[in-house]
């Protein structure tokens, strides 16, 4: 992934399941470690695919009911969101199996 990442996170939505994605960066890979204990622990659901350039962050797919615990948690570890730009937001989407790439 591009290291300039701009513009648009979590999409706002009415819809409660509707997906959210997100790219996060801690401090360091054992704070990944931390949160993904975490996260097992809890009751949320996210999808997390970890960036193999950065061993220290992740892409996220939560679902909008889970999204402000999701981003507590990723808080309490010391992660914080990049800003997306819409051709990595659709990359990202493709990934996960949700979008389609546009050319």
């Amino acid at each position: 992934m591009p290291e300039v990442l701009s513009r648009s996170d979590f999409q706002e939505d009415c819809v409660r399941d509707h997906p959210n994605y997100g790219y996060f960066v801690g401090k360091n890979r054992r704070s990944f470690y931390k949160l993904k204990s975490a996260l097992n622990e809890s009751s949320l659901n996210p999808l997390i695919i970890k960036d193999a350039d950065h061993e220290n962050a992740f892409f996220a797919k939560v679902l909008k009911s889970e999204a402000d615990q999701f981003v507590e948690l990723t808080k309490q570890y010391e992660f914080k969101r990049a800003r997306l730009s819409p051709s990595v937001l659709d990359a990202i989407k493709w990934v996960f199996g949700d979008g389609w790439l546009t050319e």
